[in-house]
């Protein structure tokens, strides 16, 4: 037998031995793979948010911030107990609850900073720090430092702790006090919005209204003859206002001594037999709402306080201060 029938032979027979070699590794039972088993950051929360009585967050270079648990709502103290933010409440302690730990970073002290979760310094380099109190339990601390540059996820550390741990949730939370404060004063679906009439001091007032829901548009009744609206929907700001109306700022109405007549006063109405009634007082030259009465209309439509004033942002004033030239065309 010739050498190149030798080496042809000794390929054939790697080639069996290889085949046969894959064909046993594809019939052997595969390895089950098994999941690893991520633990939860803060184990003592899970199952029992009901426990937590107050939240307390910290920020650098911002006043403390604390929030109360009174029955099933949150309250700010600071804010002579106005409401809070339900669902901001809710996420936060629901990704508190939920957050796993995903990797261990550093534990050196001197680093911390560059991942926002330093004790003190620089306000760029501190962490926001949460307490949860729980009653006679321990309360439960953590410093919350930057988003994770890759990914989700967030930078953590237990107060106390120099491990810093990178967390499988972000921790939402509004940036200032008053985002922390259910800001809504009024949220009257368009739709639902029959008339909306503004008076002002000199007598002159404006009534804007339509028949039915089904009309899309709402119109003058002090329509002069000859005359037509500046657009079809030029009227209707005044109604869509309501729809979705936050504060700006707020204050107990007792602390505001408001000086002079109001700005105007206002009366909004509903298909369904609602009514609300209000004033806006000028207060160093910032529009301040004030709810005066409100019939058959509930919190959810109104969760504004009748003891409170609302500060507006200067184009909110501006929707529902108009004249009737304001939304005629003009001549």
């Amino acid at each position: 037998m010739g050498r190149k029938s030798l080496i042809m032979l000794g390929l054939l027979a790697a080639g069996l031995g290889g085949a046969y070699f894959i064909q046993q590794e594809r019939s052997r039972p595969q390895p089950q793979q098994t999941s690893v088993s991520r633990e939860l950051l803060l184990p003592d929360l899970q199952g029992k948010l009901a426990a937590v009585t107050a939240l307390d967050v910290r920020r650098p270079e911002q006043p403390d911030l604390r929030l109360e648990r009174r029955g099933d709502v949150w309250v700010l103290p600071a804010k002579a107990d106005y409401p809070a933010a339900g669902q901001s409440v809710a996420s936060l302690l629901r990704a508190l609850s939920e957050a796993r730990k995903v990797e261990a970073k550093t534990a050196n002290p001197a680093l911390h900073g560059r991942v926002g979760l330093a004790d003190k310094g620089n306000p760029d380099e501190q962490g926001t720090r949460i307490t949860l109190l729980r009653g006679s339990d321990a309360p439960l601390e953590l410093l919350v430092g930057r988003s994770a540059q890759q990914g989700s996820g967030q930078l953590v550390r237990l107060y106390g702790d120099n491990q810093v741990w990178l967390i499988d949730q972000l921790l939402p939370m509004p940036a200032t006090e008053l985002n922390w404060q259910d800001r809504r004063i009024v949220e009257v679906p368009f739709t639902s919005i029959r008339q909306v009439e503004v008076a002002y001091p000199n007598g002159t007032r404006l009534t804007v209204y339509r028949d039915s829901a089904e009309e899309p548009n709402l119109k003058p009744r002090q329509m002069p003859k000859g005359r037509r609206l500046a657009h079809e929907a030029a009227a209707n700001g005044m109604a869509t206002l309501f729809s979705a109306l936050e504060f700006a700022d707020n204050a107990p109405l007792a602390q505001v001594k408001f000086k002079g007549k109001p700005l105007l006063e206002f009366s909004l109405s509903t298909f369904g037999g609602g009514e609300l009634r209000g004033q806006v007082y000028g207060q160093g030259e910032q529009p301040w709402l004030v709810l005066k009465d409100k019939r058959k209309l509930g919190d959810e439509q109104v969760p504004g306080k009748l003891d409170w004033a609302y500060r507006l942002e200067p184009f909110q004033y501006q929707a529902l201060a108009k004249k009737l030239e304001d939304v005629l065309a003009a001549k």
